[in-house]
């Protein structure tokens, strides 16, 4: 018989993540990152040179790996991407 525990809703807390309240919202920051370079048809080496940062730092912030990034500086990319949507 299985038995069912129910905890909070950030898996990342159950693990004992520091910033396990951070994690999901830079998540989604990444996520509406990914939807504008993708409308507008930006490379990743193009979006690089907009945000001055790294081809290889974007490539793994865009894989999930933005542990070491503040979720200040992904809004700061977020807000020039943005106006790539209009």
């Amino acid at each position: 018989m299985f038995r069912f525990e129910y905890g909070t809703t950030n898996v990342y807390a159950l693990l004992g993540f520091a910033d396990a309240e951070e994690i999901p919202l830079k998540a989604e920051i990444v996520k509406d990152m990914t939807v504008c370079m993708r409308a507008a048809g930006m490379t990743l080496s193009d979006a690089a040179a907009m945000l001055e940062t790294l081809q290889s730092d974007l490539a793994l912030v865009l894989c999930g790996k933005f542990q070491d990034i503040r979720a200040d500086e992904l809004r700061g990319w977020l807000a020039r991407l943005t106006p790539l949507l209009w």
